[in-house]
């Protein structure tokens, strides 16, 4: 499936930036995000045009069991592979599962473009790809995962502003 999510963050793209460069600032989602119980920046390594970095997330889990079958909450962690370039402010990722049973069922990559959205504003607009290769059921699995994936992109930006606000 094809997804799109779009939030206005309130501070200018460079602002934006430095603070999606910081680690300072996914501790504080670490701490904060009541959405996942897990945010860890792995590596970070600035080459001059482009940032590339890797970030772990580990969402709170939605189904704890299927039946007696106790579900692993590392089973919907994956690992962020991204490679922002400075001069487009655009990032590209990839989403790599942790576990490879889901790996080898579930792909996600796409972009991330942070737009002037003016009045000292900018427009986050995450676009991808998510596929779920699981008969039958994989279009449902999809549309879960989109919605689960939307409300921690809402939350982000939520926290945003808040870390904003604090820093200021």
């Amino acid at each position: 499936m094809r997804f799109e999510i779009t939030h206005t963050l309130p501070a200018d793209r460079d602002r934006v930036v430095a603070i999606l460069a910081d680690p300072a600032y996914y501790e504080f989602l670490q701490r904060r995000h009541a959405g996942v119980d897990r945010i860890e920046v792995l590596s970070q390594e600035d080459l001059g045009t482009s940032i590339r970095r890797r970030v772990r997330y580990q969402p709170k889990p939605i189904i704890r069991s299927i039946g007696p079958k106790k579900i692993d909450p590392d089973a919907m962690s994956w690992v962020e592979e991204s490679t922002f370039d400075k001069a487009t402010c655009r990032l590209e990722f990839r989403n790599v599962a942790v576990k490879d049973w889901v790996r080898k069922r579930l792909a996600n990559s796409g972009t991330i473009e942070l737009r002037d959205g003016g009045a000292g504003r900018t427009t986050r607009v995450v676009s991808g790809e998510l596929t779920v290769r699981f008969p039958i059921l994989g279009a449902i699995a999809e549309r879960i995962i989109h919605s689960k994936a939307r409300d921690i992109l809402d939350e982000e930006a939520r926290l945003f502003a808040e870390y904003l606000r604090e820093k200021a």
